[in-house]
């Protein structure tokens, strides 16, 4: 039994980081023909359809109730507001940088567990987090950051979302893990639709099906079924732990990214990325002991 469960662990692992890595391959191909605001509430629109109707059942709704300031902080940091910043990123980054900054969420995770959830750390979780620093600038360049900090930015503040919010997720392990991600995914569409009306541009119907594929790919794979098997695996082991299965998006991103986008691996790529990676694995080699549950 012990050895299905852990199968079906690494399966869920497994599907996880190939979805969100090819989420972002997905993302920089629809961002050519809609614009970014239009991109994320269709996804969150699709998202919310599939997992509301099928996830969400009475007896969820009703412990739910008691963690609404949550659940709406939820549906901001953890879908409409990061999904916004790293679309608007997409129009200037590759896949497979949206997807090696978005695989530093597991460095923020660590400092925020640290510094606001008051959990103890090593001095190989510090090294963790000084090589992970020092991957990112080399997977960039130094020489290109005045170029392209603005996109950086929005990715890296898009991480540091996704990182704080799995501290509220882990909190939430009473509520069931496909109820709260359904419920995360409706309360961010709702949260997403007032800011059509900051888009410059109209939305159009005049789209190529690789686009409209694109578009129901993130909604009803990336955000939808991923999000949910995400959810399971980190209410059953630890904000921290869970976030790390982010280091494999990196990679998977690469790789999508690399076969059917064209995207060249430099070899400030691979060293980057493998700095990233190693501290990113530094950072969870122990586990983080909880001091005191008071924060």
């Amino acid at each position: 039994m012990k050895m299905n469960t852990a199968l079906v662990n690494w399966i869920l692992v497994l599907f996880v980081s190939f979805s969100w890595g090819a989420s972002f391959m997905f993302t920089r191909l629809a961002v050519d023909e809609i614009a970014p605001t239009y991109l994320v509430v269709a996804r969150l629109f699709l998202a919310s359809i599939l997992l509301g109707p099928i996830f969400i059942r009475k007896k969820d709704l009703i412990l739910m109730s008691k963690e609404i300031p949550s659940i709406l902080i939820l549906g901001i940091i953890n879908a409409a507001l990061p999904f916004f910043l790293f679309a608007y990123a997409a129009q200037d980054l590759s896949a497979g940088m949206l997807s090696i900054l978005n695989g530093t969420s597991p460095l923020f995770a660590l400092i925020i567990a640290i510094t606001w959830f008051r959990q103890n750390t090593t001095m190989m979780q510090i090294l963790g987090l000084g090589l992970g620093f020092i991957g990112l600038m080399v997977f960039i360049g130094i020489d290109q950051i005045s170029f392209i900090f603005y996109p950086v930015l929005l990715c890296l503040i898009g991480a540091f979302c996704y990182a704080y919010s799995n501290n509220i997720l882990f909190r939430l392990n009473h509520i069931k893990s496909a109820a709260l991600a359904s419920v995360t995914m409706i309360s961010g569409f709702f949260f997403s639709l007032p800011l059509i009306f900051l888009e410059p541009t109209y939305f159009s119907m005049d789209l190529s099906l690789k686009i409209i594929f694109a578009i129901f790919f993130l909604g009803l794979v990336s955000t939808g079924v991923s999000f949910i098997a995400y959810v399971v695996l980190l209410q059953r082991s630890s904000p921290v732990q869970a976030s790390s299965i982010i280091f494999l998006v990196p990679v998977t991103g690469i790789f999508w990214g690399a076969i059917f986008l064209d995207e060249v691996i430099t070899t400030n790529v691979l060293l980057g990325a493998g700095f990233i990676l190693f501290g990113i694995a530094l950072t969870n080699l122990f586990k983080p002991k909880v001091l005191s549950r008071d924060a």
